[in-house]
């Protein structure tokens, strides 16, 4: 079965970047062949602005007709005068952007779109039922407690909000966020990991979410043995955040720590970036290493940089001198505490309330959250808006 088609438009020589598209999973088209010009519109859409002005024209106004298809605008030096009548489906970015930036970025595209569509499957018109914030919790590099802070500010959101959050574990073949809450482990993504696409429908990952009963989390592990790892492609991922997205208020996911394409794909799919970094040079220096990245990717606006355990090593005014960017939130060290609550499977921000730390990381969580109205289900809750996702790499 073909991926969806996405129709470059304006390139010079747009075959280097179909040669990587086409690797991700997606089908592509050219204006001047009979795909490109054919009535039926593509999935996505990439628009070189620096095009030809009559070609750019003309495409940009079949792409933003009566159904319009989610477009990225890339440009030069000045964003080009077609943005003042782009829709919000549709983002910006600075040349040059590397071809596997673009993946990642058609990947959330698809995740964020009000038509169906994992990658390999056929698209609908049907709108998504819920607008979930997504958030990511990312490292460079491992060890600076990660899973510790997702796993706590998806409970403190929980607790803050009593909205529908669902904690996902997609650090697949490292982490495991059933050491810090507990939660059972005996299904997992990876049960899904040899079903054709068609079969990753909504009831299948509903199987697969078990409720942490003391708080009401939602939590669906990737699996538990290392072996499964490669397994969960970015593929099932994205379509569990699809899914995620549509059934819960608030997704928070715990992701790699690395640059695979599993893990930059999650990113790319979140609403909110919390990147914890630790005050210790190496953390620093592989954090700093991942702001240029995003810089260049358009992932930059999307950050929120976290200090944990900023109560030891370089001082946070120094640690943002070094990243060139402000902490967010700091999180105190209580490595004790953390230790005596994970050995328990409970949440810190549950087992030691009135801790500082617990406080810290009701903090981030209230950085977040953000704007929230009641619902009017049965069980109060609050529900979330997304912010835009128009992101510019400059």
């Amino acid at each position: 079965m073909s991926g969806p088609i996405v129709l470059l438009a304006g390139f010079a020589e747009p075959d280097s970047v179909a040669a990587v598209l086409n690797r991700g999973g997606f089908e592509t088209v050219v204006p001047g062949t009979a795909a490109g010009d054919a009535s039926e519109l593509p999935d996505l859409a990439i628009l070189d602005c620096d095009g030809p002005a009559d070609l750019v024209g003309r495409v940009f106004a079949r792409l933003h007709g009566e159904i319009p298809v989610p477009t990225i605008l890339l440009f030069s030096d000045e964003p080009p005068e077609i943005i003042t009548t782009s829709l919000s489906s549709d983002e910006f970015a600075m040349k040059p952007q590397p071809p596997e930036g673009l993946v990642f970025r058609l990947q959330a595209m698809l995740i964020r779109a009000t038509r169906e569509h994992p990658v390999g499957r056929e698209m609908t018109t049907e709108p998504m039922a819920g607008e979930a914030r997504i958030i990511g919790v990312f490292a460079p590099k491992g060890g600076v407690g990660k899973t510790t802070i997702a796993v706590n500010v998806a409970v403190a959101l929980r607790q803050q909000t009593r909205s529908r959050v669902l904690l996902l574990d997609a650090d697949a073949g490292v982490g495991n966020v059933t050491s810090v809450i507990a939660v059972s482990d005996s299904r997992g993504l990876v049960d899904l990991a040899d079903s054709a696409p068609e079969l990753w429908t909504a009831e299948a990952f509903e199987q697969l979410a078990v409720t942490h009963k003391p708080t009401g989390l939602r939590v669906m592990n990737w699996g538990s043995h290392p072996s499964d790892a490669e397994r969960v492609g970015p593929d099932l991922l994205i379509a569990a955040v699809r899914w995620a997205r549509a059934a819960h208020d608030m997704v928070v996911i715990d992701t790699h720590p690395g640059y695979d394409d599993r893990t930059m794909a999650m990113l790319t799919a979140s609403t909110e970036i919390l990147l914890v970094v630790t005050p210790e040079v190496g953390a620093l220096r592989n954090t700093a290493q991942f702001l240029e990245l995003a810089e260049e990717i358009g992932l930059s606006t999307a950050i929120k940089v976290i200090a944990n355990r900023a109560n030891h090593g370089v001082a946070v005014g120094e640690m943002e001198t070094s990243l060139g960017v402000p902490v967010a939130a700091t999180v105190v060290s209580s490595g004790p505490r953390a230790v005596q609550a994970a050995n328990e499977g409970q949440p810190l921000v549950t087992r030691f309330p009135s801790e500082r730390i617990s406080n810290d990381l009701h903090a981030v969580a209230r950085l977040v959250a953000g704007p929230a109205v009641t619902s009017s289900s049965e069980e109060p809750r609050r529900r979330f808006a997304l912010p835009s996702f128009q992101r510019a790499s400059a």
